[in-house]
């Protein structure tokens, strides 16, 4: 396995079992290219210039404070010099581009410290996103990330792009999408988050929810709810592996369902 870790981080990499092992409580759903960061670890898709997944425990310790140097985010996005740059993007694809950088670990989990923050506007953390979901469907589905955290003291999160078939004849499919930028950026058609919580009790599954959402200017209105799905088919469509947990099936779930919090009753 190839894994490095990020620069400037003090402790590295004397800390870096006990680090990794925080982080990844759940395992790691592929094993290509690891990088590791103070608040996150991600796989690397040198091919794509994104992530494969990234993977975060977010903790509502930091959700409760501010670093106030954090008031103020960087310009532009940030290299990652453990990455050539052959195999990054860089700000010059995101010019005039029709999709805008986001964030697969959002960097507001982690205003409690300046060094967390600025590694989430590393280039490995940012995909192109459709502007309108990025700043509606996407944002309120980070937001619920950071109300379960606060409800239940912390909570696992998956989060990578998709590259979806589509149907174009009766027998055949394809997967289409655009690349981006002089890098050839690649495009999600779909992005993927895994929610995942201990249900307190040793040797009980976690609870999970699988959330897919296209990359595309969706109604803003949309119940979340409405992009619950089976985490195995998001495995079978990213290629991954995650743990096995309790979670909820998105077949006919009606619009009143209890979310992920209500599954197992009030804490």
């Amino acid at each position: 396995m190839y894994m490095t870790f990020s620069v400037g981080q003090e402790g590295y990499p004397h800390e870096e079992i006990a680090h990794v092992a925080g982080i990844m409580k759940y395992g790691f759903p592929g094993m290509d290219e690891i990088h590791v960061y103070k608040n996150f670890i991600l796989s690397y898709d040198r091919r794509n210039r994104i992530a494969h997944w990234v993977c975060e425990h977010v903790k509502d310790e930091c959700l409760r404070m501010r670093d106030l140097k954090t008031l103020h985010k960087p310009n532009e996005y940030l290299a990652d010099n453990t990455i050539p740059p052959m195999f990054s993007a860089n700000m010059r694809d995101f010019r005039n581009s029709d999709w805008v950088g986001g964030h697969l670990a959002s960097p507001q989990n982690y205003k409690c410290d300046i060094l967390r923050f600025m590694e989430a506007y590393k280039f490995p953390n940012i995909v192109p996103i459709n502007r309108g979901l990025k700043n509606h469907i996407w944002l309120r589905l980070e937001n619920y990330v950071r109300e379960m955290a606060l409800k239940f003291g912390s909570v696992y999160v998956y989060t990578g792009p998709l590259f979806m078939p589509q149907r174009i004849t009766f027998r055949n499919w394809s997967i289409r999408h655009h690349v981006m930028g002089m890098n050839t950026v690649a495009v999600p058609t779909h992005f993927f988050k895994v929610i995942i919580r201990d249900d307190g009790e040793d040797g009980d599954l976690p609870l999970m929810e699988g959330f897919v959402v296209p990359n595309a200017d969706v109604d803003k209105e949309m119940d979340l709810r409405s992009f619950l799905c089976d985490v195995h088919d998001i495995e079978h469509f990213a290629g991954l592996k995650f743990c096995d947990g309790h979670q909820r099936d998105p077949v006919d779930l009606p619009v009143n369902a209890p979310s992920m919090t209500d599954l197992r009753g009030s804490d």
